[in-house]
């Protein structure tokens, strides 16, 4: 960013809805997300997670940002997206997060269809078996429990609920997952 006034320029934009605007501002802030991100633990949230949140705490940040209160983008983009952290790491250490050992694995999901035969439904278990073992060696934390989740049949506002986390980072965390899966097929 060349200076203050071209900063405050993109967010204007981006607020009214202009993308590369906002990619402009979400490029620049990356980096420091990120080394955010290395900062802090908690229980199924990875370096990823945390910088994912980030970004959307910083499309918040951008939407809310008012230049008359004489604070600096950065400063208010750093102070909500430390607060989104902190959130995250109080409610893991609260226990409202879903332990590892109450979560079902997918390779326990039944699959019962009478209009199946045994034969393909051996098949099916077999591809789940599988998929089920790439998905808990290559996806992060959470999105093998969003994943596993919304394969039991949870919707996304059942699954935000339940690991206290927004729609949209389930639904982030779902796309990201299959994607890793897709690739490795």
């Amino acid at each position: 960013m060349k200076s203050l006034q071209d900063e405050e320029r993109l967010i204007s934009k981006a607020k009214e809805g202009d993308n590369q605007s906002f990619e402009i501002l979400a490029l620049h802030y990356l980096g420091l997300i990120s080394k955010l991100s290395s900062e802090y633990k908690a229980a199924g949230y990875d370096t990823g997670d945390f910088t994912q949140e980030g970004l959307m705490v910083l499309v918040s940040a951008i939407k809310s940002y008012d230049p008359n209160k004489k604070v600096s983008f950065k400063n208010y983009a750093l102070m909500c997206i430390k607060r989104r952290f902190y959130s995250i790491v109080k409610m893991s250490q609260s226990g409202k997060a879903i332990p590892q050992e109450c979560t079902v694995p997918i390779d326990d999901i039944e699959i019962t269809d009478e209009n199946l035969n045994p034969e393909t439904q051996t098949l099916y278990r077999e591809r789940l078996a599988y998929l089920s073992r790439k998905a808990k060696d290559n996806l992060s934390q959470r999105e093998y429990q969003v994943l596993v989740l919304f394969v039991k049949g949870h919707s996304y506002k059942e699954i935000s609920s339940m690991l206290g986390v927004s729609e949209k980072s389930v639904g982030t965390a779902l796309a990201r997952g299959k994607k890793k899966l897709l690739k490795l097929l």
